[in-house]
């Protein structure tokens, strides 16, 4: 089967009105103006001067008047409907900059910011392409490569990313913003690789954090529609390099935001880990030493005095338990903790008011009274997480405007689901998940013996339906024999 490689539209700007010159009313002053000056003088001579009155020359003054209008007008309309197209244009570049400044503002995980980056400097100037060179901290080559425009299969036959070779190295050592209205021409460049789609415009600009080059923005081909509706391509404008520089600046303020998250992140881990060994080795790795110090005592006494062995080992077992309990806790302290003491309609609520808090997405929250009082605070834990998981995957990839959240019950069963409007979910990623978000909400579900189902809504959007067995309300649950070691 043949394959072709197809670049994706880029998307139109949102919720811009463009306006317009009333041409009709400004051709209609441009001309009756004159003509009822012309008429003012006209009625003056016939008064005051009769004799002189010659309508042959009238005429020719009348139609001299409307030529002269007619061309002046003209070109004015043309000259103001010019700068109106332009100022519509400004304007909405300057719309979709702040759009784009919020929207970065709203994501601290770094390789979600960096990507975003990406597609929303593609939307600003409506370029057919756009990549993110991520340097080295040398800041001479390409360590990351980030592309809009691009399907993942197009974008696997191109091959390793590039180095930083040709146009692109001009940018990287120059660290100033390029214009190039034709690649193939310059004499800068270097080509492109096999199966690489044809560019033709290049616009480049750096990303620079404290005065450094962190990164280089490149957007080609420059896509507009004309009056017939048939798109074709045009050179990029100074104004476009001065909209993507701006946005440059936004994108490096939100790249070290979240940077300085990763380091904050990775700082609590490191912290956490040596609290950890810390606890280990003053408590845990003392206790097993005294447990193995009376251990050996009962070696030492053997048969001699059976009485005191039998105290020893006593002693030896409640502090093998004491040491389980102690391990037992620092594997829990190790887990989230944050919907621990939460019960299912209390953390639904804090989840939901977060992401309206976070996204400013219209959220719809559906409980009965009676769901969720009959889990335990493990089953309500791991629904949370389950929840945060779907609810995170909206925030980041739905591109959504409403989201619902439903929880009811039957007499055994728990019914959770969440929807939203936004584009889908690809059944690919359903069958062969890349990432962990989905494989851990299958997983938490199945500990709970329950289902989870992912699956296109009906009106659009994603639907995700779970679904978690309840306990018989009138059962006790049943207490597990207790050995003389507790089992961990």
């Amino acid at each position: 089967m043949n394959q072709t490689l197809q670049a994706s539209p880029p998307p139109g700007p949102k919720g811009h009105q463009k306006t317009s010159l009333n041409v009709r009313r400004l051709w209609t002053l441009g001309l009756s103006l004159p003509v009822l000056f012309w008429l003012f003088l006209t009625l003056a001579r016939l008064i005051w001067f009769p004799e002189a009155w010659v309508p042959t020359l009238d005429l020719l003054e009348l139609a001299g008047i409307l030529v002269g209008a007619i061309l002046f007008w003209g070109w004015a309309i043309r000259n103001l409907t010019r700068q109106q197209v332009e100022l519509d244009r400004r304007s909405q570049q300057l719309e979709s900059l702040h759009a784009a400044a919020l929207a970065l503002t709203t994501e601290l995980d770094l390789s979600m910011v960096l990507q975003k980056v990406v597609d929303l400097s593609r939307d600003l100037v409506s370029a057919r392409y756009s990549a993110l060179g991520v340097l080295d901290e040398e800041g001479q080559h390409i360590a990351q490569f980030y592309t809009a425009g691009l399907d993942p299969e197009a974008r696997g036959r191109i091959g390793s990313p590039p180095t930083g070779r040709g146009l692109l190295g001009v940018l990287i050592r120059e660290g100033k913003p390029i214009l190039v209205p034709n690649i193939q021409e310059d004499e800068r460049s270097v080509g492109f690789p096999p199966d690489h789609p044809p560019m033709h415009s290049l616009l480049g600009v750096p990303i620079k954090s404290k005065g450094k080059v962190i990164g280089d923005l490149y957007l080609t081909d420059k896509v507009v529609v004309d009056k017939n509706g048939q798109e074709r391509l045009v050179p990029f404008t100074e104004q476009d390099r001065e909209i993507v520089e701006m946005f440059a600046t936004q994108a490096a303020i939100a790249i070290e935001n979240a940077q300085l998250y990763r380091q904050v992140e990775q700082l609590a881990i490191l912290q956490e880990r040596e609290r950890f060994g810390m606890d280990l080795h003053d408590g845990v790795i003392q206790a097993i030493y005294a447990v193995g110090l009376m251990l050996e005592e009962i070696q030492h006494y053997g048969s001699k005095d059976s009485e005191r062995c039998h105290r020893q080992l006593d002693r030896s077992i409640a502090a093998l338990n004491e040491v389980i309990r102690d391990i037992r806790n620092y594997i829990l302290d190790l887990r989230p903790q944050r919907f621990q003491g939460r019960d299912l309609h209390r953390g639904l609520e804090e989840l939901v008011r977060e992401l309206r808090a976070q996204s400013f997405l219209d959220v719809e929250l559906e409980m009965d009274s009676s769901s969720g009082k009959r889990l335990t605070p493990e089953q309500t834990v791991e629904l949370l997480h389950v929840v945060q998981e779907a609810l995170t995957n909206v925030r980041k990839h739905a591109q959504a405007h409403r989201v619902k959240v439903h929880l009811f019950t039957t007499a055994d069963r728990l019914f959770l689901g969440i929807s939203d409007d936004g584009r889908g979910i690809d059944l690919g990623q359903l069958e062969n998940p890349q990432g962990n978000g989905i494989r851990n909400m299958r997983e938490r579900i199945s500990r709970l013996g329950g289902t989870l189902e992912i699956e296109p809504g009906p009106q659009g959007g994603t639907a995700v339906t779970l679904s978690v067995p309840l306990a018989d309300p009138g059962l006790e649950p049943l207490s597990q024999a207790k050995s003389a070691v507790t089992p961990s």
